[in-house]
């Protein structure tokens, strides 16, 4: 939810807030030293490093495998090998000649 600007200006004149009688006068930037942040060493981070490999598999199928770095052990593969060897047995079911029934009349 949100207030657009003009509701806002609306509900301040409603209440009889007067923001200019109400507000202190600022001192100009110059006149106030500027707040400098304290200076923070780039933060570290928490999770394993990982990059991509692309692979070729024995049935010439294209796959990505997501590595960490630090290890050396596969953390995924995309898709996973249940979803290739489906594939491939999906491929050879399709690649079967198809029985055929011979029915005479």
């Amino acid at each position: 939810m949100s207030i657009a600007p003009v509701q806002f200006a609306m509900v301040l004149g409603a209440t009889g807030i007067a923001r200019d009688a109400e507000t202190p006068a600022r001192p100009s930037p110059a006149a106030q030293p500027a707040a400098q942040p304290p200076a923070q060493a780039p933060a570290e981070p928490s999770g394993p490093s990982l990059s991509t490999d692309l692979r070729i598999d024995d049935q010439r199928r294209i796959y990505y495998a997501v590595i960490n770095n630090r290890t050396g052990d596969v953390v995924l593969e995309i898709p996973p090998e249940q979803i290739r060897k489906l594939a491939e047995a999906l491929d050879t079911t399709a690649s079967a000649p198809a029985h055929s029934v011979d029915v005479k009349t």
